[in-house]
């Protein structure tokens, strides 16, 4: 299979994860899957986050309780924290790319995971001070993302994905894939 297609088989089969196992990750996985990160693109190639592993489960039962799904966060063997360790590079829209750039890395992270055959289970509800105050974060670096990551124990089927002609347009706004 070439790299192409297997990306996208990985990014086909992808499944929301209900429950992750009572599995431990070996080390070598989880330094595998922060390597993808590094090679993540970023504005200005600067990776500006800082990745906080979390696999004590005390602290991931602290953390659950700022999570709004907390009991897949209870359940997970790891916890990925992106913060944006350098949040001033501006974008020519005037947007600060640190957004963009944890969620590149976090997505070379899930498909790293993935091609292991491991979950892992994109976090974006949960409140930002409580993270901080567990993991000792200063008050003045975000935190953007989370991502939990384990043995698969049970999967939820993805929805139904919309049709090209909603999500992609050609050379203009309301251009039709049909038109290619």
């Amino acid at each position: 299979m070439s790299a192409v297609s297997r990306v996208l088989h990985l990014s086909r089969n992808r499944q929301l994860v209900n429950r992750f196992a009572d599995r431990r990750l070996p080390p070598e996985l989880l330094s595998r899957i922060l390597e993808c990160a590094r090679y993540a693109p970023s504005a200005r190639e600067d990776q500006p986050w800082k990745l906080i592993v979390v696999q004590d489960a005390p602290t991931r039962h602290r953390l659950a309780q700022a999570v709004f799904q907390s009991d897949l966060i209870r359940s997970a063997p790891a916890l990925i924290v992106g913060c944006a360790r350098v949040h001033s590079n501006i974008a020519g829209s005037g947007r600060p790319s640190h957004p963009i750039d944890l969620a590149a890395a976090t997505e070379a992270m899930a498909l790293a995971a993935a091609d292991m055959s491991l979950a892992t289970a994109w976090i974006t509800g949960f409140r930002e001070g409580a993270i901080r105050e567990v993991l000792g974060i200063p008050g003045d670096v975000p935190v953007v993302t989370l991502l939990a990551v384990g043995y698969p124990d049970g999967f939820k089927r993805l929805p139904r994905r919309r049709p090209d002609a909603e999500i992609i347009a050609w050379d203009h706004w309301d251009g039709s894939v049909e038109a290619r």
